[in-house]
This record gives C-alpha cells, structure tokens and sequence, in this order.
C-alpha cells in the first residue's frame, strides 16, 4: 500500500514525518510511504509575528486543503498548531507517544539573564510568560526554523536567548543547546506541544485503522483534555494560554494558565480526573478560568495584538 503524506518543508517537519513513517512501517511492513512537502501560509511570511496573521490554522489550511482533495492521505503536524476544530471530514486520527512538551531556554538560564537581556520568541504566550517572570528582559520577535533561532544567540542579532520546545531539539538531536528546561507550573506549555497529531479523512476505514495501530493512550489523553480547555475558552493557538497535563496514578492532572500580553497578569486552575474523563477535565478547568477573569485577560490580549483580532469566546 502506497500511502501519500503531506508535510511542511522545514527539517523539523520533515523529521516529525519520517518518524511517522517509521511507527506505521513497523505495524505494516508492506506499506510505502512518498511524502508532499507543502509551504504553509506562515511557511511564505517569515516576518509577520504568528498573532498578526489574524486567522487560525496558519500552519494547517494548506494541509487540510490537501487532504479534502485527495492529493495525500494524511497529514503530519506538530499538534500544537492545529486548530481545535477541524474540518468536515477530517478526524485526528492518530496521536503517538508524546516527547518532553516543556518550553526551554536556551543560552542562559532564567536567574542569570542579565537585566535587560534581549530574549527571542516568535510565541505571544512565551513573550507573555517570560515578561510574567522577568519583567526587566526585553522580548524580541523571532521567526524561522530551530538553527536560524538558535545561531541569533551571540550573533549580529545580538539576543542573550532564545525560548523553544524542547520536543523540537530532540527531534533534531539539538538537545545540547538547551540551557534550562523551564518549570511547566511557572511556565506552562503550548497546548498539544511535544505531540504530533496525524490527521486524514474520515472516510478511509483501511487508513484509520493503520493509525490507530500507532496511537498512545496517554497522550491521547492528554492532548484531548488541553485541547478540550482551549476549545472551551475559544482561544486560538496563538493566545498566551499554557496548560501541563500530566498524570498520577490513573488519573490526570491538568494545570493551566492565562497570562497578560505584558506579563502583569497570570490567571490560573487546576484540576484532577480519572483519565477516561480527559474532555471533561479540560472543561472544568477552563471554566474555573473563566470564573477567575481569564476570558477578560483574554479580550485584552486581542486588543493588545491588532483591531483585526476579535475575542469571540466559546
């Protein structure tokens, strides 16, 4: 069986791809796999910050144009850039174990940047979170594929750090550049980030079966409840909302937080459910959010970020 991948350009993507490969190549020996390397909307502006784009889904219409036509069969993506709603006729399929979501600096730890370091983030919930637990750095807007963010550190770009996931060093054997892996309570990471998500057509039993045969329980489970807790909040993937799930025992707990644009504010809940009950959890806990003024931190973001944002909530 031939089976046809779509894919973003950049080395992480193609890495994140092949690895897919690999896990549906172990359970079915026989399949071949040709990939269709796509540039995304955020792929062909590489200077526009992700909020300012103004819709969601910059790193997956594309994709998602691809499956609806039939020209692949599936798509590979970094689950944190994939919106919460789908559409028609496409399911996430399959979401495999997932890596170390953590957020990480790397070039200095949190406690020896210096005041007034310069700090690189192309992500308004890192620039939100840092500014919450360094108000003195200054933020500085990057763009671009892991080396290019990692050789601005002590270039001409002059940046004392950059923060990344720390899911994407590993993938591309970067590990060594990571300085500090940041506390996911003080510093709570993208939704779904360190998973992938393989997402197809509904209409394809052989197809979905395949992945079912690569699916994680657990991380399954995870990512279901935080993207349940962004869904709920009607946030974009942009919008500085964190989120930790991680278990004990069998149950599951989630911690999340919404942080000013400036870093003022931070607005937080947790929670605890058996895992089974993932969605509801992340429900709960995005009420209890709400409850505490998040959806106003919320509204200001938007403000803050461009008159072409407009909160619409859930």
């Amino acid at each position: 069986m031939l089976l046809k991948i779509g894919t973003r350009r950049s080395p992480l993507a193609i890495a994140q791809t092949n690895y897919i490969a690999s896990l549906i190549k172990a359970k079915h020996p026989d399949t071949e796999f040709s990939l269709h390397p796509i540039a995304t909307i955020a792929d062909k502006d590489r200077v526009s910050e992700f909020h300012q784009f103004g819709i969601i889904g910059v790193f997956s219409t594309e994709h998602e144009d691809q499956l609806t036509s039939g020209e692949v069969d599936i798509v590979v993506h970094s689950l944190k850039d994939l919106p919460t709603t789908l559409r028609e006729g496409l399911v996430l399929a399959a979401v495999p174990e997932r890596v170390d979501p953590r957020d990480v600096l790397c070039g200095s730890t949190l406690a020896d940047l210096r005041q007034g370091a310069r700090v690189g983030t192309g992500s308004l919930r890192r620039r939100s979170q840092i500014l919450s637990l360094r108000p003195d750095v200054e933020v500085v807007p990057i763009r671009g594929n892991v080396g290019p963010r990692l050789a601005k550190i002590n270039g001409d770009d002059g940046l004392d750090a950059v923060i990344l996931a720390q899911a994407g060093l590993q993938r591309l054997g970067l590990e060594g550049a990571t300085s500090e892996l940041l506390d996911p309570i003080l510093f709570p990471y993208a939704i779904g980030q360190g998973a992938l998500g393989v997402q197809a057509r509904d209409d394809n039993p052989t197809i979905l079966s395949m992945l079912k045969d690569i699916e994680d329980p657990k991380a399954r489970a995870e990512v279901d409840c935080e993207r349940a807790l962004l869904h709920a909040l009607g946030a974009g993937c942009s919008l500085p909302v964190g989120a930790s799930a991680t278990w004990q025992g069998d149950r599951l707990f989630l911690h999340a937080q919404i942080t000013a644009h400036d870093g003022s504010q931070r607005i937080t809940a947790s929670d605890d459910r058996p895992g089974r009950e993932a969605v509801e959890l992340g429900l709960v806990t995005a009420e209890a959010l709400r409850l505490a003024g998040g959806v106003d931190v919320l509204e200001a973001s938007y403000r803050s970020v461009g008159a072409h944002f407009k909160y619409v909530g859930a």
